[in-house]
Order: C-alpha cells, then structure tokens, then sequence
C-alpha cells in the first residue's frame, strides 16, 4: 500500500522559540518538570516505564513517583540522583521513541471495551481461541492481553481468579467504578487484571508477562484509562527541540578528534560546551506531479532560511496558511511515481495510515501509524481539517494520511 506514494524526507532550518527549546548549555541545568506540557511528561513516564523503574500511571501528572523514577534511571546510566540534568530527561525521551517505534507502540482508544492502552502495533498477533475473551500476544515477548465485556458478577469471577494464583499478597484496588487486581504466579508470571465500568457493563483487561517483560507490562498498565486517553509521543517542545540538541553533541563526541564519553549525562556535564547546532527540524512531504511538484504543510517550512529535500535544492511555488499547505518544487525528483489521491474525503470511522519521517536524523527511517477518523471536522467544527486517532509525531507533518487503497 505504501508503495504508491513516494515520501521524502524534507531537512528545512527553522527559528525556534527560546521560550519552548533546550539549548546546549539549558541541557547543563537541572531538570524542572513545571517547565514541560502534560504530553511530554507522558512520554517521558513511558520512558522510564519502558526502562523498567517506573510503575505508575502514564497521565503527565509529575510526582514523586516520577521524579523518583528519572533519579533512578539517571544514576543507571552514570549520572547522579542528586542532579538530574535537563539531558537527562531528554535521554530519556530518546530511549522512548526509540522504544515506541520498534514495536510501533501506540495508546489506542478501544471502543468496544470504552478504554484506551498501548498496544504493539507492528508485533501484535492474534491469541487463543475463546467464547469469553478477546486474546492477542506480542511476537517476540511474553506479553499476552484478553479482553472482554461482562456483567459485574462475571468480572468479580477474573480478580478472585487472578488472586488465588498469587504467591503472597496480591495488589488490589476496589472501587465503585473500578477494579484491580495483581498478583505474581508460582510460575514467575506477573497477571494483571483490570475492569473498569463503562456505561452499562464491565469492560476488562488481563495482562500477563514474565520479568523479561516487566518494563514493558509496567508501561502498558501504565497506560490504561477509561474513555478516551491522549497519545503517547514526542510532541513539539523543549524535549523535541532538546532531543536534536542532544544528539548533534552525541554525534560530536563520536567524532574521531572527541574525547570518548560513557553516557549521555556525563558528555554534555563533564565536556568542553560544543559548538551549538544551527537550529533546525524535519517535516516529511510527498511527490504529487512526475514533474517534481511536493505537498506538504505550511506550518513545515514557515520561516525557513533554506530548504532542501533529501539534501537537493527546493524552492516553494505557492503557500496557504489558512489551510496550512505548501506547495514546493524539486527538480532533482522530476520523473518520481506521484501520489494516487481518493476521489471522496475519507468517511467516519474509516481506517487511515499515517506515514512520514519523525526525528529522521535519530531514527533515520520510515515511520507508519494507523487508526481511524474520529471526526470528520476539526476542533470547533471547522470544516478545513478532520480528527484522527493515529498518533502524529514531529517530522511527520506534511505526510500523507492514507486510505485502504493507499490513496492520499
């Protein structure tokens, strides 16, 4: 499906604003959480949920809990508890993306069970047959979910289940609207049960994993809301910004005239200051005429000091803010396989792909989301845009949204 539309990485250089970016000496200070969004400090909870020191909920709500967790973590990897650095945090969110993109980890909005959780994308398969319980596994990993609807009797039954098999006291938590129940097998095994009521019955989820695991079982669990939850990416902000900060003094200090480093926090702590990289970003566009013609938004090249795509020269024939399309020209890919585009807009609930290139210069490869359209209208009801559940990361800006047919 994907092969019917050729996207291309599009390098621009682009003024940041101070107020949301880490420079390279910001990366020195210490780390203050009050200064990120709610979406950041989500990523950074499955971050450190994903390193397997962190186990709590994945809500963008900084505690102690979380602090505790990136002071865990950030002595791990050779630094101190006792002065968490700004790049210490962005490590953090490096490790996360990285994690995410992997198995193409995504929070998803389940609408038969009304909850949101994260779910492997890319390695998710389908489990044993049953008349109670939906089952899917991780390919590759011990990780195995089932879900189901039931009444509250029935949903009673899985946590007295759950329970009976716990070597040593189980976790439980019993509220009016929700249940939990944890509890460590004789086999090694850690099973997790939750039921959360949603609307007029019990929407449970059963999540089992070895210790390999344990990470990844703390993220999922970690992540589980009722109704709908908000993704779980790298979003544009300091930790973006401070993400290609970070990884051009990474890329200094592996150069053959840099003094080796052993993490991350001792190279931008302990060195000489680096140069600072001229700022810059990746948006991500798509060929439309075999001329060379590419679309992608406007919002992606808006200020721009130069542009180039795939390092050839690009200049930009037309713009429209209001609609946030650019319309540019690269000569080098004359004769490129354009887009096929849809012959009607894409209907509600309809399946959709997203496809592009998010923090190209760290992960250097295609990324694709799925999900569906939640909405056929914008915020407000503004007929310019639509709603999507696919997660859309920094970098993909300006890449195709998909239909099944692979259609723009």
């Amino acid at each position: 499906m994907i092969l019917h539309v050729l996207v291309l990485v599009l390098l621009v250089l682009f003024q940041i604003s101070p107020a949301r970016a880490y420079t390279a000496d910001e990366l020195r200070d210490e780390f203050d959480a009050r200064l990120l969004t709610d979406q950041e400090k989500r990523l950074l909870q499955a971050g450190l949920a994903f390193a397997n020191v962190y186990n709590g909920l994945i809500d963008g709500a900084w505690g102690t809990g979380s602090q505790r967790a990136l002071e865990r973590f950030t002595v791990e990897n050779g630094g101190s508890a006792a002065f968490v650095t700004n790049a210490d945090a962005v490590y953090v969110a490096m490790q996360a993306f990285s994690a995410i993109n992997a198995e193409g980890w995504e929070r998803q909005y389940m609408s038969a069970l009304d909850m949101s959780f994260l779910v492997p994308t890319a390695v998710l398969v389908d489990g044993a047959q049953s008349d109670v319980f939906v089952n899917m596994n991780v390919s590759g990993r011990s990780i195995g979910y089932s879900m189901t609807i039931d009444s509250g009797a029935a949903a009673e039954s899985y946590h007295v289940y759950t329970a009976r098999q716990a070597v040593g006291e189980p976790y439980m938590v019993r509220r009016p609207k929700l249940w939990i129940t944890s509890a460590r097998t004789a086999d090694g095994v850690t099973l997790y049960t939750r039921s959360d009521f949603r609307g007029r019955a019990w929407s449970t989820l059963m999540i089992s994993a070895t210790d390999r695991d344990a990470g990844v079982l703390a993220a999922i669990t970690g992540s589980i809301a009722p109704g709908y939850a908000p993704a779980i990416g790298i979003s544009p902000g300091r930790i973006a910004t401070g993400v290609a900060v970070l990884t051009g003094l990474l890329e200094a200090a592996d150069s053959p005239d840099a003094a080796a480093s052993p993490t991350p926090g001792a190279n931008v702590s302990q060195t000489d200051a680096a140069p600072e990289p001229a700022p810059s970003g990746t948006g991500t566009g798509f060929i439309v005429t075999n001329s060379g013609t590419m679309l992608t938004n406007q919002h992606v090249i808006s200020g721009c000091a130069s542009l180039t795509v795939d390092g050839h020269p690009t200049t930009v024939l037309a713009e429209d803010a209001v609609f946030d399309l650019a319309l540019l020209q690269v000569d080098a890919l004359a004769g490129a396989v354009p887009a096929v585009f849809a012959d009607s807009p894409a209907r509600l609930n309809s399946d959709v792909t997203v496809v592009g290139y998010p923090l190209s210069g760290l992960l250097g490869g295609l990324n694709v989301t799925r999900g569906a359209v939640t909405s056929t209208k914008g915020i407000g009801g503004d007929g310019i845009n639509m709603q999507i559940s696919a997660p859309v990361q920094p970098g993909n800006s300006g890449g195709p949204v998909l239909n099944g047919q692979g259609q723009v």
